[in-house]
């Protein structure tokens, strides 16, 4: 008797998969509790990438509280649009060199792992050299069309950030995707937590400005690349093999890095909206707020380094619904985390401005709770876009960012004129619900598509025969 092709498959331990036979599953999800214990179950395989996020939120939380208290709202607004620049380039990266290596690396046989990732790291070493050259000469031009705005001075800096930045950044992504973990903590701890010390002392000599900050977070970010190198395996290039991954990678990136491009407008509008018509301040107020949600950012981004990698995994072994299971799962328990965190946030948020930033910050508290809703609306895109990706279906991404640049051109400037900070954030909220109803429509349309083909395909030999 022939059986389905998911039963054939090796199956993964892991969390348990439901099915029909309720009380088994009960039974063994509860010996698993006991065997493994409550904290091993809940996290999983993701317990090494949240204590790597927790490392480098925690440092992007003190830093943005040291450079705002150090340098003056307005100052800090200055850093934080600059540092937008280098959010730009790392989104570009994260579409076209991470997200094909973490959906399509863990996919690889051993054999052909040296000359996978030999190819990918030539891409990233293109990428990021382009990204070196784009930013400073956009800043040289942009000095010169506004030559009192000091853009000048951060030309080098910048351009050097985002080049050391995307180049860590890769580095400790690679080390995900190949099940090194431990070493990406130990590489992140050392990028980012020898910036703190650094800031503290130049604002102690009075040297503390945006554009030395710059430099410590490139200082930093090549220090942790130095490091990482030595623990990289052994790549090979092979020409053959190098196009080939190529096209394969441009196949599947091809919609994200529109989508990208996209995404960083239909977000950032709003956000750059703001300070034409509000100064500076402005953006430091809603970096300010938003640094205090990035507590989320120890599971979200700790989950984008996993995700992706076990959505893949989970599809391979054991088909589309193990795969929807492993994506539920996600949603409930993380979920669940995030909707906790953002209730306790905005049921006070008065209270936490004042607590870290000072009294100056507690008018703002109702951009707090606009970004903790926000933040809930965010969490659901994570899960959702990885189970496209693992099936190689990227193309829904990209329609619903265009859908998101559409509304934002044509509402970003009106509503953060007319309704200022509210407007700015009623925008970002109705951006996400919009790009969440078409992603999730996306996957499960596909996922049905999937699972009735591999149904077929395991049912006609049987006829045959």
């Amino acid at each position: 008797m022939h059986r389905r092709l998911s039963d054939r498959l090796p199956r993964r331990p892991s969390l348990p998969i439901p099915d029909n036979n309720g009380a088994a599953l009960e039974s063994g999800a509860i010996q698993h509790r006991v065997q493994h214990g409550f904290l091993r179950y809940f996290m999983g395989r993701e317990i090494w990438a949240l204590t790597d996020q927790s490392v480098i939120s925690a440092t992007n939380f003190l830093t943005s509280v040291m450079l705002l208290r150090f340098m003056g709202l307005r100052e800090f607004g200055v850093f934080a649009l600059a540092w937008m620049a280098v959010l730009f380039v790392n989104s570009l990266q994260s579409a076209l060199i991470v997200a094909p290596m973490m959906s399509i690396g863990p996919k690889q046989e051993e054999k052909d792992r040296p000359s996978y990732f030999g190819a990918v790291v030539f891409q990233e070493m293109v990428l990021v050299s382009c990204c070196f050259v784009l930013v400073f000469i956009i800043l040289k031009v942009a000095d010169n069309i506004f030559p009192h705005s000091g853009l000048q001075q951060l030309a080098l800096p910048l351009a050097v950030s985002a080049f050391a930045y995307q180049a860590q950044d890769f580095l400790r992504r690679y080390f995900f995707v190949t099940r090194q973990s431990r070493r990406a903590l130990a590489d992140d701890a050392l990028s980012y937590l020898t910036q703190l010390p650094v800031l503290f002392f130049l604002h102690r000599a009075g040297h503390l400005n945006s554009t030395t900050a710059l430099w410590v977070m490139a200082g930093t970010s090549i220090l942790g690349l130095v490091v990482g190198w030595f623990w990289v395996e052994p790549i090979a290039f092979d020409g053959e093999q190098f196009k080939a991954i190529t096209q394969r990678h441009w196949k599947f990136s091809r919609w994200l890095g529109a989508s990208a491009l996209l995404q960083w407008t239909s977000g950032n509008l709003f956000v750059i909206a703001a300070p034409i018509y509000y100064g500076a301040a402005a953006a430091g107020v809603l970096k300010a707020s938003q640094n205090l949600m990035g507590v989320t950012h120890v599971w979200f981004q700790g989950l984008d380094n996993v995700v992706p990698v076990e959505t893949a995994r989970w599809l391979r072994d054991g088909g589309v619904h193990s795969m929807l299971a492993y994506t539920r799962s996600i949603l409930v328990k993380w979920g669940g985390l995030t909707l906790i965190f953002a209730i306790v946030m905005a049921s006070a948020p008065g209270f936490w401005l004042r607590l870290i930033y000072g009294h100056d910050m507690v008018q703002y508290g109702y951009i707090l709770r606009l970004f903790a809703l926000l933040y809930v609306l965010i969490f659901v895109g994570g899960p959702l876009r990885a189970g496209l990706q693992a099936l190689e279906f990227t193309a829904p991404i990209f329609w619903s960012y265009l859908a998101m640049t559409t509304c934002a051109v044509a509402f970003a400037v009106p509503m953060a004129k007319w309704l200022g900070l509210t407007g700015v954030m009623l925008g970002l909220l109705g951006m996400q619900i919009l790009f969440q109803s078409i992603v999730g429509v996306a996957l499960i349309a596909r996922s049905h598509r999937v699972a009735r083909e591999a149904d077929h395909a395991v049912q006609s030999p049987t006829a045959a025969e």
